[in-house]
């Protein structure tokens, strides 16, 4: 019966065969196959979360979404260049068909200069998707050498990167791995582990990892403004690397919710006719430029289409996210991203108009070459100090006496020692009153009330002071001491006869400066009274002079020379801050082991041994001063008798 049941089988699948219904039959199993990978793949899709726009235009925030591919294609503003004989066009309004199994040599030009933005971009993306929702595309694939790991990518494809490099298109992806060799299994169990694509290189996270944020089993991902790299929560991320990123991500709040259309993609389509054909194109979407603003290939080019287990093994398990707050890393950390920005820019500016920026270059360099020449650079000698001496020579005679006398300089850091402990006792004091942490800790407020106003008063005024006692110690061994013999030892003595005068100086000085930076218009008066009281240091152990009085006399003093200590303060006051920074980022970018807070005690150490250089160049210019005031008062006094009758 069992052999007669299996030739009746055999011959129905004969028949079956020679009427075609067999292949129907496959094609059953293959749709059943398409239908499993779309419930995966809609069972994952992300949740993207974008840097919320103010409005149309803003730098600030997010102006792209992911988009549908198809809304490039068929599109009479996107044209087909072919590289080479400058680039010709091929044809206009390219469709999925016309880019099968195109190379290197082919790319899309959409509308505008990818170098010069503008808004244009932005505009176009908004157009194109206007009634469209955004889409994510899926690939499932498995590693030839690890059958038993399934990925499940989800590829992005935004219209326009603007970012430290500026292209036009831009592809990135997250990735799920299962320990799954078909698609069933997968829908059967969880992702042992997501990886996020970040530039060059990205981070893994556990499917339980606390780091990742999920909407049931939708992994939650922050793009970041503009790049488009990908990350697990909402923070400034610091890259130093190709694998990070050179620069900057921002994917800090608030944020915009978008919920993205999941379209499955094939390995390959062999059929030029089918809507996905696109995936063969091995050319770039988007305009062709040298370096980081080339536009980029597709995803089917990338090593992880095809070995995703190998590119989830080299991911890293953190990113470096900079902290709140005003410390001297943070500042460093926000100058490393300034300084990466405006390096960008200026390159991207000279690949658009070279000629332009090379003048902009010959310009400032001309204008640095007026101002040195303007100047004396004659060498004068030190003593005595109130004499005059122009610009040029008080640098020189400055540099000259710190080579000749560099221990007993730097010994001069020891003065700022107490303010050291006055900072630690208010940790200290923070942390066991905690009510008063909000006033005695620099914080990141939002300055809804007066915490951040105290806590930025009480930073600032520790840094004045600091550099105050300095100054008063090297100008008294400056002034008293005849040929620099003079010890620190005595100058400390003569600071702390003097360091109540100092001390209210500095706290009139701070309060009346803090209160005029609150407001906009009292900026210019606050800068302008900065520069009124440099010299009252010198004054106080020089001339015995303290608080208020030794604030008239500094201001008196510079009547009439507002500018030129302007310049020479910027000058000093530059060298502390500039020195540090350089010394910081030399350290951020060559030891990325280093945590924060040895950089930050790194660029304050470097600070604190450049403020003595910085002090006595302000000594000098203060002795020139005085110098210029006697010479101004002979003047008047004879002009005076020659006007007596």
């Amino acid at each position: 019966m069992a052999e007669r049941r299996a030739k009746f089988a055999a011959a129905v699948a004969a028949l079956l065969t020679v009427l075609g219904v067999m292949p129907a039959t496959a094609a059953h199993a293959s749709d059943q196959s398409d239908s499993a990978a779309q419930q995966l793949a809609e069972r994952h899709v992300p949740v993207v979360m974008l840097r919320t726009q103010a409005h149309d235009c803003d730098e600030d925030g997010e102006p792209f979404t992911p988009m549908n591919v198809d809304l490039v294609l068929d599109n009479q503003q996107i044209a087909l260049r072919q590289v080479g004989n400058g680039d010709p066009t091929v044809m206009r309004a390219p469709g999925a068909a016309d880019l099968v199994n195109l190379g290197e040599g082919f790319y899309l030009d959409f509308p505008g200069d990818s170098l010069r933005p503008g808004c244009l971009y932005e505009q176009d993306n908004n157009r194109f998707n206007e009634q469209q929702p955004a889409v994510v595309y899926a690939h499932i694939v498995r590693q030839a050498d690890h059958p038993d790991e399934l990925a499940l990518q989800y590829w992005l494809f935004w219209y326009y990167n603007d970012w430290n490099n500026k292209h036009e298109g831009d592809w990135e992806f997250i990735q799920l791995l299962f320990n799954a060799s078909t698609v069933e299994e997968a829908l059967a169990t969880e992702p042992v582990s997501v990886g996020y694509a970040q530039h060059e290189g990205g981070e893994r996270a556990g499917w339980n990892s606390s780091k990742l944020e999920r909407d049931g089993e939708r992994p939650v991902v922050y793009t970041s403004q503009r790049s488009h790299a990908s990350y697990y929560s909402p923070a400034l991320y610091l890259g130093r690397s190709g694998a990070e990123g050179f620069g900057c991500d921002n994917t800090r709040a608030p944020s915009t919710r978008v919920d993205p259309r999941v379209v499955v993609l094939p390995d390959e389509v062999t059929d030029p006719s089918d809507p996905l054909a696109w995936i063969n194109f091995e050319g770039r979407w988007g305009e062709r430029h040298s370096g980081p603003n080339n536009g980029p290939t597709g995803p089917n080019t990338k090593p992880q289409w095809t070995a995703p287990v190998t590119w989830s093994e080299g991911l890293r398990d953190s990113s470096f996210i900079v902290p709140s707050g005003d410390t001297r890393g943070t500042n460093l950390l926000d100058t490393f991203c300034g300084v990466v920005e405006w390096g960008s820019g200026v390159y991207i500016r000279f690949v658009a108009s070279p000629g332009l920026v090379v003048l902009a270059i010959a310009a400032v360099v001309a204008l640095i070459g007026f101002v040195v020449r303007r100047t004396s650079w004659d060498i004068v000698e030190p003593m005595p100090l109130v004499r005059r001496r122009r610009l040029g020579e008080i640098v020189r005679v400055s540099v000259r006496q710190v080579r000749a006398n560099r221990a007993t300089f730097a010994a001069t850091v020891l003065l700022a020692l107490p303010v050291a402990g006055i900072a630690m006792l208010l940790a200290v004091v923070a942390r066991r009153l905690p009510f008063v942490r909000g006033f005695v800790e620099v914080s990141d407020s939002d300055g809804t009330d007066g915490r951040w106003l105290v806590a930025t008063m009480i930073a600032t005024g520790l840094a004045i002071l600091a550099f105050v006692l300095i100054s008063a110690g090297v100008a008294w061994i400056v002034g008293n001491g005849a040929e620099l013999r003079a010890s620190v030892r005595d100058a400390a003595k003569a600071v702390w006869a003097k360091v109540i005068g100092l001390v209210v100086a500095v706290v009139l000085a701070t309060v009346a400066l803090g209160v005029l930076s609150l407001l906009v218009v009292g900026i210019p008066i606050a800068v302008w009274l900065f520069v009124r009281w440099q010299f009252t240091a010198q004054v106080v152990v020089l001339e015995g002079l303290g608080g208020r009085q030794a604030l008239a006399r500094s201001a008196s003093l510079v009547r009439r020379r507002w500018f030129h200590t302007a310049l020479v303060t910027m000058l000093a006051l530059g060298a502390v801050g500039v020195v540090g920074m350089v010394v910081g980022l030399v350290l951020l970018i060559f030891f990325t082991g280093l945590p924060l807070w040895v950089l930050s005690a790194v660029i304050a150490l470097v600070d604190v041994l450049v403020m003595p250089y910085a002090a006595l160049v302000l000594t000098y210019l203060y002795g020139d001063a005085v110098a210029s005031h006697r010479t101004a008062d002979v003047t008047e006094d004879v002009g005076d008798v020659v006007a007596t009758p």
